[in-house]
């Protein structure tokens, strides 16, 4: 069966299609072909058959530790220096950075500046204007990070206070054109981590994503999670419940970037129950149609490892 998925088309068979090949008749329809729900048991059989075991959704979270200078020290030289010199361009454009409580006002205009940036996606999907009803109903957990020019504002980060989970968590962020780039992005989620210390939780997490980067994010936007120290888990595991198991095999790049990128479970925890794969290190997976692609970039905290995959060779 075929579906399209916010533009993506997608082939949704089950593990007999999968495992029989009879999933390549959707080969000239789909970008991607998924196994949704598959049993554990299977998880080894559909990996020789090209098809990933995953989790529908990640988290990125990292440890607040107890001082700024002890989270820098974990990251490389070069990122620790991108965030630095990001303060610095702030503070040189004279933009203000602030933290404030969630309002009406404020949350309307952070949507119109969110609104924009989602339009500009190439398959942008506007979740936090379906939740604004929500988001209000929940307003006194929210610590909004906002950057301002005078009176406007260029970019703000809706975080929200979760204590029974010890965790402040980024739900939403967004940026004006003008300030598009990483650079004021790291702002906003280094002062996500300040919030979490000064409000003494251990985690900072930078909300849930969609286990495919290439087609609502980029491969990119894995990369820069990545290297401000967070780390992809499962979204179970934070959450558990949260999302399912798929079995993705990606086939061409009609709608995908590339690259584009997904994370799997590791084929160490196979045969060990699907609980043990949650709590194992993930595995990057890279999908290009291009020889020689360089996964440094792409590089992960706390991953199990990486593997380039070129479109029309067996993953």
């Amino acid at each position: 069966m075929i579906v399209d998925s916010l533009g993506l088309a997608m082939a949704v068979v089950d593990s007999d299609e999968a495992l029989s090949g009879g999933w390549r008749r959707y080969a000239d329809e789909a970008d991607l072909v998924r196994v949704q729900d598959p049993p554990a048991g299977l998880w080894p059989e559909l990996r020789r058959a090209g098809f990933l075991p995953k989790p529908q959704v990640v988290m990125w979270r990292a440890e607040a530790l107890d001082a700024e200078e002890h989270y820098l020290a974990t990251l490389s030289g070069k990122d620790r220096y991108d965030i630095r010199a990001a303060y610095r361009k702030a503070r040189e454009a004279g933009l203000r950075v602030e933290t404030e409580p969630l309002t009406v006002a404020l949350l309307d205009d952070f949507l119109k500046v969110y609104e924009r940036q989602v339009a500009g996606m190439r398959n942008g999907w506007a979740v936090a204007v379906q939740q604004r009803g929500q988001i209000l109903a929940e307003a006194d957990t929210y610590r909004v990070v906002t950057v301002r020019a005078g009176d406007e504002l260029v970019g703000a980060c809706l975080n929200q206070d979760l204590p029974a989970n010890d965790e402040m968590r980024a739900r939403f962020s967004a940026v004006t054109a003008g300030q598009r780039g990483d650079s004021l992005s790291r702002v906003l989620y280094a002062e996500t981590l300040r919030q979490a210390r000064t409000c003494g939780r251990r985690w900072a997490t930078l909300g849930r994503d969609i286990n495919l980067y290439g087609h609502v994010g980029n491969a990119g936007l894995f990369s820069f999670k990545s290297r401000l120290g967070f780390a992809a888990v499962p979204g179970q595991l934070v959450e558990p419940g949260s999302g399912s198991h798929q079995a993705d095999r990606v086939i061409r790049f009609g709608e995908l970037a590339d690259p584009t990128a997904l994370l799997s479970y590791d084929a160490e925890a196979d045969g060990s129950g699907d609980g043990a794969a949650v709590a194992a290190p993930l595995w990057l997976n890279l999908f290009t149609a291009s020889d020689g692609l360089d996964p440094r970039p792409f590089r992960g905290t706390g991953l199990a490892g990486t593997t380039v995959h070129t479109i029309g060779t067996a993953p």
